[in-house]
């Protein structure tokens, strides 16, 4: 669905754009999504161990939304936060990659992984179907394998996002995120701890469980992180074709807008489909007047602080 409102903003075009400029507008986010195929092939060959792999996507990213960032910001205002914001953002992020990230992904995955098995095991003794790490078709083509395994683990994290803006204690965890009066790349790191811990076990638990080969869940981990860190970026990038498949920055913005109404839409972590498929999919021709949560708490200042209120706000 494309539409327009009179309550939107069009980028800020100040002066007309030189060669470098239009040569970011239109190949940042091309060029990232080279850096994760790239990523993908680097796993599938095993040339790196997968977090070096994991965190050289990520950075090559930030680097590309950073440059993309001061050259071509989408709202001026948005490059200008308080000190108290920034340091909470970079708090979330510093907890996020060395704790939370780390935990559900070593114990948490492999866990579920175990439990699975376990399953699988007994209802293969007994004489049934085998179930958990017996169900994904390992045998499949590389990209089929990839493209399913998309499709699953977005299903998943579809599902717990939606429920997340309708759960009171869901969304008093997911709101967290959406807080901040501005979208950039760095709060896009702005997430609960058990936000993400729910969010990855819909996603890559529901992959585990299913039994897909570790590369596969490692590409698409690379990938999902390189989507995200553009799906925030304040750059006037041209996204047009991608936003069709891609949780893009132009329709993650109508994602974060203010009004309730508007940001019930556009759920999708990395690919559009479930989206298309449930209605939810928006596509607007510029951006919303205002982003964040009108009267949404936390407010408190600080990083524990707000995460306090947040669970005072679940369990109250």
């Amino acid at each position: 669905m494309t539409a327009s409102t009179s309550a939107s903003v069009s980028p800020e075009r100040a002066r007309r754009a030189s060669f470098p400029d239009t040569l970011i507008r239109w190949g940042a986010f091309p060029a990232g999504l080279a850096v994760a195929a790239l990523a993908a092939l680097a796993l599938h060959h095993r040339w790196m161990p997968a977090m070096a792999v994991q965190m050289a996507a990520m950075v090559a990213a930030v680097l590309l939304v950073v440059i993309a960032e001061r050259r071509l910001p989408f709202r001026a205002a948005w490059r200008v936060a308080p000190s108290a914001e920034r340091r909470v953002d970079i708090t979330s992020m510093a907890v996020l990659m060395l704790l939370a990230d780390p935990l559900s992904k070593m114990t948490l995955l492999p866990l579920v992984a175990s439990l699975a098995a376990t399953a699988a095991a007994a209802i293969a003794e007994a004489g049934g179907r085998p179930l958990g790490l017996g169900l994904f078709p390992a045998a499949l083509p590389l990209p089929l394998q990839l493209l399913l395994a998309a499709a699953v683990a977005e299903l998943g994290q579809y599902g717990t996002h939606r429920a997340a803006h309708g759960v009171r204690w869901m969304w008093a965890m997911h709101g967290f995120h959406h807080n901040p009066a501005r979208v950039n790349w760095l709060n896009g790191f702005r997430v609960n701890p058990l936000n993400l811990l729910w969010h990855q076990l819909a996603g890559l638990g529901l992959l585990v469980a299913l039994g897909a080969p570790e590369p596969v869940i490692q590409m698409l981990i690379a990938f999902g992180t390189v989507v995200a860190v553009f799906q925030h970026a304040n750059a006037d990038l041209r996204l047009d074709g991608w936003n069709r498949l891609l949780s893009t920055a132009d329709l993650h913005r109508w994602h974060h807008a203010a009004g309730h109404a508007q940001g019930q839409c556009n759920f999708g972590a990395v690919l559009m489909l479930w989206d298309h498929v449930f209605g939810t999919y928006r596509r607007h021709d510029a951006a919303p007047a205002v982003v964040g949560v009108a009267g949404f708490e936390p407010k408190a200042a600080g990083y524990l602080a707000g995460l306090r209120e947040a669970a005072r706000m679940a369990w109250r």
